[in-house]
């Protein structure tokens, strides 16, 4: 059966009423705490761990541990003092351009919050695409090898040392000891860092924006929860093969806004909570003319800043509203949703 498109029915005056607003940055205060702590704890170790070295630890290990936990927290406390005091601004449309949209985000189970902005806006010969950042993996790739390698010369320098000069042991036993005592941990830990890493990019959305107003494609790991079939007879699915990926092809008119939200995600498990502050970006579909929103998220991340830009190119490309909900306010009512919703059994973070 062929499907028959019916025109949306879109806001005309929302750039007459576009509105400007302060990203909000939640958890600023556990950041200064934990700067401030760090900076005190290093400086007074530093100054004093002439008296207080534990027997068997030599002076400069002491002293420079000290050294690099001051200055992690002297680089946390200036970051989080500038942010606050010169906080970033985006312009997006005012509250009251489609206002029946839903301001809360898209709770899905086994969702992963980027600690780093994950996507990017790139235009090329055959339209725009919003696509993960083509140098993610390669620089962390590159972060783990430059980090990694000295990190295992080091650690295999000491475990030879303890297997030495604690133990007692001959130099052809302490080598060959601190060596594979080394490549059993850190190495194993190390590619185990990294497999997870990028297990996590590969399950990242790709939105292709073609010219001359074409369908949009949306390239993604999981399937869209739209439970209208009005909808979804105009949107057609193509699952592709084994990578367990599926792409969704979705009609310019269905395009209503861009949406970023504020998220207080919360993970439950046997060994605790993991509570980490987000944005999710969504792209909204509005389904006419029933005139009901659906949401596709595209990213999760603690880069507010990032996130809130990103979203902001995303929809002046589109030419469609940009509801953002991620101010003082929404963060505010974020929190009041969060107190009463259940945490998620499976999800997590990911730097």
């Amino acid at each position: 059966m062929e499907y028959q498109r019916s025109p949306v029915t879109k806001t005309p005056d929302w750039h007459e009423h576009e509105v400007e607003s302060e990203v909000y940055c939640p958890g600023s205060w556990l950041l200064l705490t934990v700067g401030t702590f760090f900076l005190l704890a290093g400086t007074i170790g530093f100054l004093t761990v002439g008296g207080i070295v534990p027997p068997g630890i030599p002076f400069w290990i002491a002293r420079g541990g000290a050294g690099v936990l001051a200055s992690l927290g002297a680089v946390v406390l200036a970051w989080t003092i500038r942010r606050n005091t010169w906080p970033a601004r985006v312009r997006h449309a005012a509250s009251d351009a489609l206002p029946n949209v839903p301001q809360e985000p898209l709770i899905r189970e086994g969702s992963v919050v980027h600690g780093r902005l994950t996507h990017e806006l790139e235009e090329g010969d055959h339209g725009w695409e919003f696509r993960p950042r083509q140098n993610l993996w390669r620089n962390d790739r590159w972060f783990l090898l430059g980090f990694g390698i000295p990190f295992l010369v080091i650690f295999s320098g000491l475990m030879t040392w303890v297997l030495h000069d604690q133990l007692r042991l001959a130099w052809s036993i302490s080598i060959p000891g601190g060596t594979m005592a080394t490549v059993l941990c850190g190495g194993s830990t190390f590619l185990l860092i990294g497999m997870v890493l990028r297990s996590g990019y590969r399950r990242l959305c790709r939105l292709s924006i073609p010219c001359h107003e074409d369908d949009l494609e949306l390239d993604f790991p999981e399937e869209a929860k739209l439970e209208r079939a009005d909808l979804t007879a105009g949107l057609k699915w193509v699952f592709l093969g084994d990578t367990k990926r599926q792409r969704l092809t979705i009609p310019l008119e269905f395009v209503g806004a861009v949406q970023l939200c504020p998220w207080k995600f919360v993970v439950a498990g046997p060994g605790g909570r993991q509570l980490a502050w987000a944005v999710q970006g969504s792209l909204v579909l509005v389904d006419s003319p029933a005139g009901e929103y659906h949401r596709i998220p595209l990213l999760l991340t603690s880069d507010f800043v990032g996130a809130a830009r990103l979203m902001q190119k995303l929809a002046a490309t589109l030419d469609v509203p940009y509801l953002f909900c991620a101010d003082a306010e929404g963060w505010k009512a974020e929190e009041m949703r969060a107190k009463d919703r259940r945490p998620l059994r499976i999800g997590g973070t990911q730097g």
